[in-house]
């Protein structure tokens, strides 16, 4: 290899190109930002339509259905959902990963806009909103104190979000916890009455007179003035001297009818952290913004505006919580883990060499090739991540097998009294052909990532690229840094002058060598007979297949304990919002009760949800918990939210759900949905799935986004009366409205700031105030409602869901503890066709819908990993039947993952299937040392059979060194405890037991299973004496000379 003679002669040129490589690296460490999750671009469009006062089934035909069809033929749809509730229409469109957002997002808008003037009157114009999974809240701060809510309110929605939304990584700015101060104009029944007016004449009024109007432009000599009318209204006083009406005697003012206010929306949301009443501010990160810098430069600006005093008296900015202390913790966990696998590796290359130079200059691949690894995480704009330090973490134990084979040569050339330079030349190129090809299967078997189409694959990608940078920067370090170091620091002959370490490589070379005679002795017993051996681990291959594979469960990702969830609470749907707020606090309280709780905020009418379940809505609560950090406390967060789930059982009059955030975007671990035309068929078989899994014992907090019909007040015109009487029906609506929940008339300027104004009459408690309604005609005559309308008691469904334009039912739940995700969706497929109706089908969403999609791609990387690997394999050993071979260890290396997964009671997630891609490159590296070293002494005159047990025993050390390396250096990730060490645990537990199944297994079964197809394929009987006589106990043999005992006649030699 011209790389290597090229290191060795310029060995200072070649550490200059190492050493800016590094510096490469640690200039690019410096930039990284640090993030939970890699960036992952989900394209969803969200459609926002609002029709005031419409009920869920008039929203459904006049908006819905309208909007469905409009954007069903949008290039690239997946899936469409529409959600009706009373007043509005929530349309959410998800689409290919391969789609870009931006144009699909101008495709809706254009399909809109052909059907606009399709909507209703009254129906404002839809709103098209960009969905990204990474713009979510970073940072929760809060606003509390003893000033009035709606002060509180203003203060937070205009003046701290001003400030926060321009820091920089900042994509938006959300304030909850109460509403938007408006001008209210709020009417006097009796005194609008007495003065024989209407509402609509109040805001045609209001809507007349507050205008500013551009007048045009005058010139005077060389100027140019512009000319405004200016008639908007300059105070409350100035609009209450506006003239709305006038009698014989008298002009009539609306303060003589009204009274003007500035105060807040009604309140249809509340906010409490601890019982106390606040205002959240939910500080949203851009999609790529490196998250834990978001948090500090909001940390930086809350400092700041605590130093310049603009909080107002009576008010105190606190800090809830932040991803940045989690990630932070995660990742230094992470580093944690990839430190102690540096550790562990360089140990045990230090007991196999007991020599601090050689181990030194193996253990230094290490550190180097994570370090320019970095260079090429930059030049692919990742972050440190989940996915990314992952991969770093895994690959530790495998960046050292390179250079333990090149390093292991070199030294036996050198105590065969080769030169060093000689020695370091030779001992590499002898080693290039399996060190490249080990390294390459590493790399080829992550060409399926980049083919996968899933969100899965999505975040896959950035492990695949990374593990691929450090592979092969570990490749060109074993061929160059390597060498190099080998050549000026090793000697033929080191002698060791400490007494403790030459005792300890007295003692381990012993108790080694005897190892050493074990495995010869038993592979030379084995080899005898073949059949039996290899039938024993066919047998425990079946074992695993039949008994330990079905007992692991499938899942989408590991839950991780991030010290925070929510729960989510519903009431019924008559609650208002002074009920709910009084349940909600007293069930929070209850939770603090526990010692692990640290704070909880609760939230009333504007909540967290899945897809399909209601998020806005005076009858919903929320809680957000917050706990000590898992090393902190001795319960998991999965056991105190089986406590708390089994608290909410005992409440009545209250349903619960108790979720953390998935990737991906879910809230509880099952999500399934029913179609069907039919409303009340669809409520039936909801009830019955729900009752079916709350029977199951596999799941808990079993919901439907089924409720009760809500009480409506329904009035239909006289259609008769109102023609006599000359009445519209928008102007009678109008008074209706104006009645109760107020109609906008403009806006109130006042400095910098605009309000609404809202028309409304004063405020009557009970329902009983609708049918004592009255108005006045044109001619002064008042009437009541009940002359021009019906008005009857009725109830309407509270939201109505449709997805890919049918009707739709959501069933909700999350498994318990030892069950799997895929096996409570297997459960519920078997069972649910005997409660399913005729026309009607279900179907899986969410995590289970996602981790279907990844489990097939899944299976195609898997099976082009395996075909890759073994084109790679055969071109380079120029053989077909070589490979077929080495390409027997996948299966080994599956025996011990899957033992693995169910000993430590861990499912098969996707990071545990990423585990078993890494095998596939990884288990097949022995193997390939072995046939390699076979075939070179098979061209020098050995026997193929003989060339193969002589090359197992001859890489048996170098394969034990790779091997416990490997293994040592996948530990921390496999056993790790710390903070985000759930997503890693997987993976690292997959890749730990397969590791050491296929490197304890293929050590046997690739020499015999040789055996026995040269044995088959040659007919050589069990008596031949090549085989008895000529494997000695150390690998020896005598020249073979191709005689059988039955005769002279000669038989040609096999080649291997």
């Amino acid at each position: 290899m011209k790389l290597t003679t090229f290191s060795i002669k310029r060995p200072v040129a070649m550490c200059c190109l190492i050493l800016a490589m590094i510096i490469a690296g640690i200039n690019s460490y410096r930039r990284l930002g640090l993030d939970l999750m890699p960036q992952l671009d989900i394209p969803y469009i969200t459609i926002t339509t609002d029709y005031p006062g419409a009920t869920p089934e008039k929203i459904e035909v006049d908006v819905a259905k309208k909007i469905e069809d409009a954007v069903g033929s949008v290039n690239g749809l997946k899936h469409i959902r529409s959600t009706s509730e009373e007043g509005t229409c929530t349309t959410e469109l998800e689409f290919k990963l391969n789609v870009n957002i931006d144009v699909a997002a101008q495709d809706v808008r254009d399909k809109l806009d052909q059907i606009i003037n399709d909507l209703p009157a009254g129906c404002e114009t839809p709103t098209i909103d960009k969905f990204d999974i990474n713009t979510r809240p970073v940072v929760k701060l809060t606003i509390t104190g003893d000033q009035p809510l709606d002060r509180m309110y203003d203060f937070a929605a205009e003046t701290l979000k001003d400030r926060f939304s321009v820091l920089d990584g900042v994509a938006n700015i959300n304030v909850s916890g109460g509403e938007n101060l408006e001008v209210h104009v709020i009417i006097d029944r009796r005194k609008l009455s007495a003065a024989n007016l209407t509402v609509n004449k109040i805001i045609e009024r209001l809507n007349a007179e507050n205008v500013r109007i551009p007048s045009g432009r005058v010139k005077e000599g060389d100027d140019e003035i512009n000319v405004t009318f200016d008639g908007e209204f300059k105070s409350f006083a100035d609009m209450g001297l506006l003239e709305v009406g006038n009698t014989k005697d008298h002009r009539i003012y609306l303060r003589d009818v009204a009274r003007v206010e500035l105060i807040s929306k009604e309140k249809r949301s509340l906010a409490f952290v601890d019982g106390k009443p606040a205002i959240s501010i939910d500080v949203i990160k851009k999609n790529d913004s490196n998250a834990v810098q978001v948090v500090n430069n909001v940390k930086a600006e809350v400092n700041r505006i605590k130093k310049l005093g603009i909080i107002p008296s009576g008010m105190r900015l606190g800090w809830f919580f932040d991803d940045g202390n989690y990630i932070s913790a995660s990742i230094d966990d992470a580093w944690q883990s990839i430190i102690w696998a540096v550790v562990l590796t360089a140990l045990i290359l230090f007991a196999f060499l007991h020599e601090i130079r050689s181990t030194l200059i193996v253990a230094v691949s290490m550190p180097v090739s994570i370090i320019v690894t970095f260079a090429i995480m930059r030049v692919f704009n990742f972050t440190f991540n989940n996915s990314t330090l992952l991969a770093l973490g895994t690959s530790v134990g495998v960046l050292v097998t390179n250079s333990i084979v090149v390093i292991e040569n070199i030294f036996k050339l050198l105590k065969k009294h080769k030169r060093r330079r000689r020695a370091a030349n030779e001992g590499a190129l002898q080693v290039a052909i399996p060190v490249v090809a080990s390294a390459m299967t590493n790399v080829v078997v992550f060409i399926p990532i980049a083919l996968m189409t899933t969100l899965v694959g999505r975040y896959f990608m950035p492990f695949a690229i990374t593990m691929t940078g450090a592979t092969l920067v570990s490749l060109f370090i074993s061929f160059t840094l390597t060498p190099v170091l080998a050549s000026i620091f090793l000697r033929r002959n080191m002698p060791i002058r400490n007494k403790l370490l030459a005792w300890y490589s007295e003692k381990w070379e012993k108790g080694y060598g005897w190892l050493e005679d074990k495995f010869d002795n038993s592979l030379d017993a084995m080899a005898k007979r073949p059949a039996v051996p290899l039938l024993a681990v066919l047998g425990l291959f079946l074992i695993v297949v039949c008994f330990i594979v079905p007992r692991v469960g499938t899942s989408f990702f590991p839950n991780t304990d991030r010290g925070r969830f929510n729960i989510r609470l519903e009431f019924p749907i008559r609650r208002n919002i002074d009920a709910t707020k009084r349940k909600v606090l007293a069930i929070a309280d209850r939770i603090r009760q526990l010692p692990e709780v640290k704070k909880t905020m609760s939230m009333v009418g504007d909540v967290y949800g899945n897809e399909g379940q209601a998020t806005k809505g005076v009858y919903l609560g929320q809680i957000i918990v917050l706990t000590s950090q898992k090393d902190e406390r001795s319960l998991t967060q999965e056991q105190i939210k089986g406590i708390l789930a089994s608290e909410m059982k005992r409440i009545p009059g209250v349903s619960s759900t108790i979720n953390t955030a998935s990737i991906g975007g879910s809230e509880s671990d099952l999500e399934m949905q029913i179609f069907g035309p039919n409303l009340n068929v669809l409520k039936a078989t909801a009830a019955k799935a729900q009752e079916l899994l709350e029977k199951s014992g596999m799941a808990r907090e079993v919901q439907t986004n089924v409720r009760p019909r809500k009480p409506e007040i329904r009035i239909s015109p006289k259609r008769t009366v109102m023609q006599e009487l000359g009445l519209s029906s928008e102007i009678f609506g109008n008074m209706l409205r104006g009645n109760l929940e107020g109609i906008k008339a403009g806006t109130f300027k006042q400095d910098a700031r605009s309000y609404d104004i809202r028309v409304q009459f004063a405020e009557e408690k009970g329902a009983g105030q609708v049918k004592d309604f009255k108005f006045m005609l044109f001619k002064g005559i008042p009437l009541n409602i009940d002359v021009v309308a019906n008005v009857v008691e009725d109830t309407m469904p509270v939201m109505i869901s449709r997805a890919e334009k049918s009707r739709v039912v959501d069933i909700y739940a999350n498994t318990v503890p030892g069950v799997s995700l895929g096996e409570l969706v297997q459960y519920l497929k078997e069972h649910m066709k005997e409660v399913m109706p005729a026309g009607y089908t279900m179907r899986f969403s969410g995590s289970a819908e996602s981790m279907k999609e990844a489990q097939a791609d899944f299976a195609e990387a898997i099976i082009l990993a395996i075909l890759l690997t073994y084109l790679l394999i055969a071109a380079i050993l120029e053989s077909w039947s070589r490979p077929l071979l080495i390409m027997f260890t996948i299966p080994l290396g599956m025996i011990g993952m899957f033992t693995a997964l169910w000993l430590s009671g861990q499912p098969l997630s996707m990071m545990g299937l990423m585990g078993a891609i890494m095998l596939i490159g990884i288990v097949v590296n022995n193997a390939i040392l072995i046939v390699a070293e076979a075939r070179e002494l098979n061209r020098n005159g050995m026997h193929a059979d003989v060339a193969m047990i002589k090359a197992t025993k001859t890489k048996f050390r170098p394969i034990v060194m790779i091997s416990m390396a490997a293994i040592l250096g996948i530990v921390p990730m496999a056993f790790g405890t710390g903070l985000g060490a759930e997503l890693r645990n997987s993976c690292g537990m997959a890749v730990f037991g397969g590791l050491i199944s296929s490197s304890l297994l293929s050590l046997y079964v690739i020499p015999l299973m040789f055996i026995q197809f040269t044995r088959r394929k040659h007919h050589v009987g069990d008596d031949d004496y090549w085989l008895r006589e000529e494997i000695k106990p150390h690998g020896t043999s005598s020249r073979l000379r191709g005689r059988t005992r039955r005769g002279d006649k000669r038989r040609r030699r096999p080649r291997y």
